[in-house]
Parts: structure tokens; sequence; C-alpha cells
């Protein structure tokens, strides 16, 4: 999970990039020590965890400069298949349900920019948190790479991960890395009609990854503290303070999803794992995991049925796809056709998404 911070510079977590040109050099920490997080200039903000790597231009757009859209959809428009975003690249990518054999993509939207996550509904439309521009973008389901909904812009942070039950006309909750000039990330709840109205914090939430919504409307938070303790923050509603969840056992924080039972499927980067929780609100109790991913991974999603489950794998530049229940997690295959180690495979949805 990257950041990108108004100095026009930018902070990649998740230990991939870090950095400002001309503040640092590019060098490579040592394991820290929780709670250790350094500044740069411009109130920019290295996480615990980073590693250095070359820096990107960071230019960013301004947030309400919405840039038009290219959609390729297929040929043959279907229903169902997988989206995946990479972070340093220009295009977001369509891929079949079952790409067993390692296809290429079969659709693609252009251009997105600093995409750390991809979301869907239950109804296939896709939600694309674009960081560059600040602006969220809902497009048109249940055919891939369809036709864009609406756009809005999130006015109180780094859009980075998504979660709606209908993306078209109801509740978006919008996982903010961090808030505007470097304050703590929050979760932002908006709708394509209205924009953000809200924007929900508590003092768990330093950084933010993922987020996640229930059937009732339930938002979930997964950050880490200011003192770099991974946190799940429960908000009944969508709305409120927020309470922290007990019983969360992670070691690092990651990518959040609802599987078919109502259990909450949190990754964990530290430990490159996955765990399984039911309840969380705010008690958790741990159903089942911690399930070994196959590479480095922030982000992952679920698919209809909840009997699949893909995530990106920015360590091998690929989305790597398992078998799915509460009490197991085994890897299935891979794929990575049109897809670069170098731009950082990061976000991954299954259209559509899990039924709840």
């Amino acid at each position: 999970m990257r950041l990108l911070s108004s100095a026009l510079c930018t902070t990649v977590a998740v230990g991939l990039l870090a950095g400002c040109s001309g503040n640092m050099s590019a060098t490579n920490p040592t394991t820290p020590t929780a709670g250790t997080q350094s500044r740069v200039s411009g109130g920019h903000v290295i996480p615990h965890w980073a590693k250095y790597a070359s820096v990107i231009p960071g230019i960013i757009p301004p947030a309400m400069r919405i840039p038009q859209r290219d959609i390729h959809p297929p040929k043959k428009a279907t229903a169902g298949g997988i989206y995946v975003s990479e972070f340093y690249n220009t295009t977001m990518f369509g891929y079949q349900h079952k790409n067993t054999a390692n296809n290429g993509p079969t659709c693609s939207i252009a251009p997105v920019s600093y995409v750390n996550n991809v979301a869907s509904d239950m109804a296939g439309n896709l939600i694309e948190p674009d960081g560059g521009s600040r602006t969220v973008n809902v497009f048109s389901g249940p055919g891939m790479c369809g036709s864009l909904l609406g756009t809005f812009a999130d006015s109180y942070g780094q859009p980075s991960d998504a979660a709606s039950l209908n993306a078209a006309t109801g509740t978006i909750a919008i996982g903010n890395i961090f808030d505007n000039s470097g304050a703590p990330g929050s979760v932002s709840v908006c709708t394509v009609s209205g924009g953000c109205t809200a924007n929900l914090t508590n003092s768990a939430m330093y950084e933010v990854a993922g987020v996640a919504m229930d059937k009732s409307g339930n938002c979930w938070a997964d950050a880490i503290n200011s003192g770099g303790t991974a946190t799940l923050t429960y908000f009944a509603g969508c709305a409120g303070g927020g309470t922290a969840a007990t019983g969360f056992v992670n070691s690092g924080f990651g990518g959040l999803d609802i599987d078919n039972k109502g259990n909450i499927v949190s990754v964990d980067i530290n430990s490159t794992a996955v765990y399984v929780y039911s309840g969380c609100n705010p008690a958790c109790t741990l159903v089942g995991g911690p399930f070994s991913l196959h590479g480095s991974t922030v982000f992952g999603h679920l698919n209809k049925q909840s009997m699949t489950y893909a995530a990106g794998d920015y360590g091998n530049g690929e989305v790597d796809v398992y078998t799915y229940n509460p009490t197991n997690l085994a890897y299935w295959y891979s794929f990575n056709n049109g897809l670069s180690a170098s731009y950082d495979v990061e976000g991954v949805a299954f259209n559509p998404a899990s039924k709840q």
C-alpha cells in the first residue's frame, strides 16, 4: 500500500517504496521497532516497516480534475471476471474469471493513477479509488469494464480501498491511508450522487489499509495505530466514533473482505497470511488461520460464492488464486499475463463481490 503526499513525493507502505527526492538516500533499513515512524520535510510520513527504493514522479492532479476514461470492454461482453490494479500503471485490467491458462486481459480502463486496491459490489459494479486524482470512480456491472456511472472527489484524504453493497445508489465506504495534511487515516462515507459527507476517525487508526461493509451497513477499518500495532475498528451503521475490536490477533494490517457466512477475512502483511474472524462487533472470534499466502500481499477479495480468494502478489508481480472456506485456504494457481512486478500488483476484485 502506498501514500502520495501533498509535498509531491511518494511513500509506499508495506515494504515497497518510500522516500522523497532530495530528502533521503535509497537504503534498506533494518527491521523497525514498533512505533518508530520518521518524518521528512513537508510532513511526509515514512511508515515504520518501509524500505526504500527508487522514487517516482509525484505529480498529483487537482482533486476536482476528472480525467476522461478510455474504456475498452471485452469484444464479447461477459458478466463476471477479475479486476486487477497495479500501483504504477495508468491502466487497470479485467481478466476472465477462471484464468488457469494465464490468458491476457479481456478489457481495460484508463487512465487510472496510483491505485492501491479496487472493489466491486454484489451487482458487479466496480469501485476504483484513484489515489493520484483523489477521486473515486464507479463503473457499471455486471459486464466487465462497463461505462462510468459516476465519480466524486474524496475531500478527506487519499482513497486506497472501498466497500459497498450497491455502489450505484447506496453508501460507499472509502478507506483513506492518511487524511489531508498528514492527519491519521480514516473512513469516508460517500455516495455517487452526494459525494463524501462524513469522515470516520478513531484513535486506533493511524494508517488505514482495508475497509469492509456488511449487509447490515456496518463498517470495519483495518489499520495500525501510532505505535505500529495492528487494529480493527468497528463502526456500527458506518457512523460514529467507532469501537476497537477485541480478539483481533493480526500482527500487521491489510485488506478486508466479508464471506457469505458473515466472517471477516483479513490479510496480515507482516506474517503474509490470512485470518478469518466472526463477530468483531466489537468482539472477534478466530474462525480460521493463519493461512499462509503464496507471495507478498496487501489486498485480496472473495468471489460471489466465497469459494475462491484472489490476492494481489506484488512480490511476484501476479495474482494468486486460492480455494477458500472459513477453515481452509489452499493455493490453486497464479496468473501474470499483462502484469509487471515493476508496476506493483496490489488491487484485485472479483466481479461480482462476495454474496454475504
